[in-house]
């Protein structure tokens, strides 16, 4: 039995363009699963990044819900990128973008709500299409449905108002480079933020508020990341993994990383 070999594909794409953001993403996306299933063995997960260019760029810039004729074709790349992706057997996806918004009127956030209506239903077209070309003799019906659970495999990873409030939310970290690398500016900021794990998902701009950027955003994610210390703040971070284990298949597939040779 060979209990390395990866069993499981996710790909993970974020609508930010820093040179670390995949490895940013990838270390959020290992603890976000973790707290979907303790036990989860995530060497045995393959994290893979979009390879393909146009498709990338339309994750920068907004262009992924462009409507522009010259944003075309890096938006159909993305879309055929994401149906090939959740056709896979054992295939999944994790999209990051930002909710721009404060999470106590997440419920105004253009960005979801142009997810859905550019990328989602595009993307559910397009799988629908692939099953029919089966021809298996599934009436419409049947198709839809098939489309529909293959479509739950396509998962969002929204933060509220951007990833900053849950990359601060190692205040711990934060501090440390606050001190070492700004003189300690910051330093109230983030011990204010320890106290109250809550206020950050209200904060406009996190990234504006204290002197780290997004410089360090890998370092944050990686290192000592309090993911049940969020988790229980109850807002974007506990979203996003109280959708995931509602997924009785997403389950079932970490559940294979520790159950299966």
């Amino acid at each position: 039995m060979n209990r390395t070999a990866t069993c499981l594909s996710v790909l993970v794409l974020t609508e930010d363009s820093g040179p670390k953001a995949f490895e940013t993403l990838r270390a959020l996306a290992k603890e976000l699963l973790k707290q979907v299933d303790e036990y989860v063995r995530t060497n045995r997960i393959s994290f893979e990044p979009v390879k393909n260019e146009l498709a990338l760029q339309a994750l920068h810039a907004n262009i992924w819900k462009s409507t522009k004729p010259k944003d075309r074709q890096k938006r159909v790349e993305l879309i055929r990128t994401l149906a090939t992706q959740v056709l896979l057997e054992d295939g999944w996806v994790l999209f990051h973008f930002d909710g721009d918004r404060p999470w106590r009127t997440r419920d105004s956030s253009e960005n979801v709500a142009k997810f859905q209506t550019l990328v989602w239903a595009s993307v559910r077209e397009l799988v629908v299409l692939k099953f029919a070309e089966q021809r298996d003799g599934s009436t419409p019906q049947a198709l839809e449905a098939r489309a529909r659970a293959r479509m739950n495999r396509l998962k969002t990873v929204v933060p509220f108002y951007s990833i900053e409030a849950w990359l601060f939310q190692n205040t711990h970290e934060a501090i440390r480079i606050s001190q070492e690398s700004y003189s300690g500016r910051g330093v109230e900021q983030f011990q204010a933020w320890a106290q109250d794990r809550t206020a950050l998902d209200e904060v406009l701009k996190p990234k504006e508020a204290v002197s780290l950027g997004t410089a360090h955003n890998l370092d944050l994610a990686s290192n000592g990341f309090p993911t049940r210390e969020v988790h229980a703040a109850g807002k974007s971070f506990a979203a996003v993994v109280d959708a995931l284990k509602q997924d009785g298949e997403l389950r079932d597939a970490l559940a294979r990383t520790y159950t299966h040779g």
